[in-house]
């Protein structure tokens, strides 16, 4: 049974991927969202019998193995040689996102785990939801509370969406001024050399494993212990150190890779949660998620206001921040800027890259003494 069930984890991702693809239906439905869903409704139902410690050791080893390899094509010295606007807007984008989660600790101190929950949304809307899984696995969340943050994330992550291939390009240009042509924008990991062939990927992947054996070695050097915080940072490190060797930024996979164990994650997480107790608590947490997401966005217009910022790159680094390199597409394609799009994926890779440093910093500053 463990061995069918380990099958099921594996491969149920894949199918809802292919599912996404096949049907318009589940489209706007984040892949993330539908894996938690299964694995709620898996761990709920009385009929099957379900190994919620097999499940909880999957989810365990997901997560850790997909960070590196999220992180294998970043590319740093191309993103400090965008135009200078486009670093400073997304450096405002973390410094809003620092600024609106410390907030919410102080003015939401009376929700459960609101230091985590800050530091994980911290994470979030700096790099993405692999940092926000990644610090809740650090900081020891409550699975529950780690499902309900993700959650209303995604939530409010799709009003922003629409508000962004909407009216917000009309509205923010009346704040900040138009967009003007750059001469050149450096290409984003991408050479004549990239990899292309499966065994290159494969390779990709048993880096990230032997990534996780030294973090994990690290933890047991530095503290005699498995310190889940400390892995996690040893793994960013490790992860950024390898993206600047050309031959490992430039293999092609590794980002979607990551994402699918990401999913496993999601699914296998999803399981060990209780229905009942989870809709107990949504309402805070969501709030808790609103205030931060809506007060990051709006510091960000502010500083982009006094800055000089233009309305596109404004736009295009908050999407960077608030959703990762997965949705410029669709928002640089609304603005009708394609001079946006290499910007914007560099800075949301960027941010996977600082975003465990920050969210586990904001956590740490307003954890209870």
């Amino acid at each position: 049974m463990k061995v069918i069930e380990s099958i099921f984890y594996f491969v149920t991702p894949l199918l809802i991927i292919k599912l996404r693809q096949c049907s318009n239906k589940f489209g706007f439905v984040s892949p993330i969202l539908l894996c938690y869903l299964v694995g709620i409704i898996l761990g709920n139902q009385q009929v099957i019998p379900v190994d919620r410690q097999l499940a909880l050791s999957l989810s365990e080893v997901a997560i850790p193995i997909a960070i590196p390899l999220i992180l294998f094509s970043t590319d740093l010295k191309s993103w400090l040689k965008l135009a200078p606007k486009t670093v400073l807007s997304f450096v405002l984008v973390a410094i809003s996102a620092i600024v609106s989660a410390v907030l919410a600790g102080l003015l939401f101190s009376w929700v459960a785990e609101y230091w985590r929950i800050s530091g994980m949304l911290v994470g979030v809307y700096t790099g993405g939801t692999p940092n926000l899984m990644a610090i809740g696995m650090g900081l020891k969340v409550k699975e529950e509370t780690l499902i309900l943050t993700n959650t209303a994330d995604a939530i409010m992550g799709g009003l922003y969406f629409l508000f962004l291939v909407t009216g917000a390009q009309w509205l923010i240009g009346k704040v900040l001024p138009d967009f003007s042509s750059a001469v050149s924008e450096p290409a984003l990991a991408a050479t004549e050399e990239e990899q292309t062939s499966k065994r290159a990927l494969t390779f990709a992947i048993v880096l990230s494993i032997l990534n996780v054996g030294i973090s994990v070695g690290f933890s047991l050097l530095l503290t005699g212990k498995l310190e889940v915080s400390i892995i996690m940072l040893a793994l960013t490190t490790l992860g950024v150190a390898a993206s600047f060797h050309p031959k490992v930024r430039n293999i092609k996979g590794t980002y979607d890779a990551g994402q699918y164990f990401i999913l496993v994650f999601s699914l296998a997480l999803g399981t060990n949660i209780n229905f009942r107790e989870m809709f107990v608590s949504s309402s805070a947490v969501f709030l808790y998620t609103a205030f931060v997401m809506i007060t990051a966005i709006v510091i960000h217009l502010i500083l982009a206001w006094i800055f000089r910022i233009d309305t596109d790159t404004m736009l295009i680094t908050s999407t960077a921040g608030i959703f990762g390199p997965a949705f410029i597409g669709p928002v640089a394609e609304r603005l009708n800027n394609r001079e946006v799009i290499v910007p914007g994926l560099t800075c949301g890779l960027v941010g996977y890259a600082i975003g465990n440093y920050l969210g586990f910093a904001v956590a740490w500053f307003l954890m209870p003494r």
